[in-house]
């Protein structure tokens, strides 16, 4: 878990002396990055079901209900095992944040190289010969599952807001 100092007034420094440019740092109160990220994980599953559905809409409808139901199926598979454990590793990191944090720290930095990767294949795979059917089964597994983990997010939130802070 990373650590958190608390600045100095003025010098922009930490306590142990490192550089901390605080005045160009949106702050935020850490119930927010709940949210944020939240919406992030959930636009980003909302844009990958969009491309299944329109993959899966070109086919015949016996063979795009079989390979939704499938991509279904996997999306639980992968939100539960997969996507909801980094989700309450992330929820659990910045509950350790101090009450206001940068805005942008509602995923480690990390996780925004992950994320670029992923945009990146995304792209390749979409613009590739790979067949659409295959890819639309992997968008739905890969969307649903985002959705399903961002709920994690969505309630701690809910809860912050409600001020049931932990």
């Amino acid at each position: 878990m990373a650590q958190y100092r608390l600045r100095h007034r003025g010098n922009g420094r930490t306590e142990e002396g490192k550089h901390v440019p605080s005045r160009f740092t949106p702050a935020v109160e850490r119930r927010w990055l709940f949210g944020m990220a939240g919406v992030v994980w959930t636009i980003a599953g909302v844009i990958l079901l969009g491309w299944s559905i329109v993959w899966l809409g070109a086919t015949d409808l016996a063979a795009g209900i079989g390979l939704g139901a499938l991509g279904i199926a996997a999306a639980f598979v992968a939100g539960y095992y997969g996507f909801s454990r980094i989700v309450l590793r992330n929820i659990d990191r910045i509950e350790g944040m101090p009450d206001r944090a940068c805005a942008f720290s509602f995923q480690a930095w990390r996780s925004y190289l992950v994320m670029a990767f992923m945009i990146a294949l995304g792209v390749v795979l979409r613009h590739s010969a790979f067949p659409k059917l295959a890819l639309a089964v992997a968008y739905l597994s890969v969307g649903g599952g985002l959705i399903y983990a961002s709920l994690h997010y969505h309630r701690r939130f809910a809860r912050a807001l409600r001020g049931c802070e932990v």
